[in-house]
């Protein structure tokens, strides 16, 4: 008898297990992940349908104000063109995920494989398998933020990387390619960053021979859209030399900076004039920042006759600037402690 009631238990403890398994499991997938997968065995053929024509200035709307056949239209005028490239594939398909779930929270994926058979019936099965590895990219940056925020920055590049390979193989490298490039850009300005100063001619070939290495003849355009961060990169990556130097040096070195990556005569005369007013308001600065401390003297609050006196000099020294000053001093905020950084600020 007791045998037996040993043996229902042990039973009905088997049962519960078994079925509080099976709620977690089920309750833990991702009904989305699971929608894609469904989709692509089914491998469902839509009917070919007329895409008509759209108005001129379609680029004015959003998606909401089209019909499937006119978003797919949209589609093949964007991407058409490059769609067998991998880096516009991803284009295209971010573009869709990002706009697809607002219009049909609950359906995304099925219109998704829907509006690709309509623009791209031949690579539709294609772009809908590399949809549902960006679907898992995006699932495991989302789950893993925190974890990777908490990553050196080497050990972050490293494990997302690996994720890429393992979704997207080899096309992870051409899906990714202007941010390996980025990437080594970052890393030479970080060397030169580390590097002793002195030589800076020497540096700035470095970092040209870097750029020529990965954009090769597209350079000329990454310079057209770039050339602003690109130059801001480099000055900010020898700060130790321009420390050092002269105002007059350090403005010569600044413009032969901003020449080497192609700015033209009228760009390198409105700089110049930039760094002869920036070097006026960090001299005001430190005139100001030295007669303050003068006044308190090691206190920590002005007398009502001293602070006439600061706000005089704050007078003087920036105009109209000096209420705006006087108010940030009164909020708790100095400007006279931040940090020169040359040729950016």
């Amino acid at each position: 008898m007791f045998q037996s009631k040993k043996r229902i238990y042990i039973i009905l403890v088997l049962a519960a297990c078994i079925f509080l398994g099976l709620y977690y499991s089920l309750r833990n997938k991702d009904k989305t992940e699971e929608r894609f997968r469904e989709l692509s065995k089914k491998q469902r053929i839509y009917e070919k349908r007329d895409l008509g024509d759209l108005p001129e200035n379609y680029d004015q709307f959003s998606f909401s104000e089209f019909s499937d056949e006119q978003i797919a239209k949209i589609l093949q005028e964007k991407y058409g063109k490059n769609i067998d490239n991998p880096r516009v594939q991803f284009a295209l398909l971010e573009e869709l995920m990002k706009e697809l779930p607002k219009l049909y929270p609950d359906r995304w994926v099925e219109k998704l494989n829907e509006i690709l058979q309509l623009a791209f019936p031949e690579k539709a099965m294609e772009l809908f398998r590399l949809s549902e590895k960006m679907y898992s990219y995006n699932v495991f940056r989302e789950k893993n933020m925190i974890r990777l925020g908490m990553m050196s920055e080497a050990d972050r590049r490293k494990e997302v990387w690996k994720e890429r390979y393992r979704l997207f193989g080899e096309k992870a490298d051409e899906i990714w390619a202007i941010e390996k490039k980025m990437q080594n850009v970052s890393d030479a300005l970080q060397r030169i960053q580390e590097s002793p100063p002195g030589n800076i001619d020497a540096k700035l070939s470095s970092f040209k021979s870097t750029l020529k290495e990965n954009f090769g003849k597209e350079l000329p355009q990454v310079l057209a859209k770039r050339q602003q961060t690109l130059t801001e990169g480099f000055v900010q990556s020898v700060q130790k030399d321009l420390k050092i130097m002269s105002f007059a040096e350090r403005k010569s070195t600044l413009r032969d900076i901003r020449e080497a990556m192609g700015m033209d005569q009228a760009a390198l005369n409105r700089w110049d004039a930039l760094e002869d007013e920036r070097e006026q308001k960090w001299k005001n600065l430190e005139t100001y920042r030295n007669l303050r401390s003068k006044l308190l003297g090691g206190k920590t609050t002005l007398s009502p006759e001293k602070e006439k006196e600061l706000e005089g000099l704050r007078t003087k020294l920036f105009g109209e600037e000096a209420e705006i000053i006087r108010n940030e001093e009164a909020s708790g905020y100095y400007r006279t402690l931040e940090e020169r950084t040359f040729g950016i600020n």
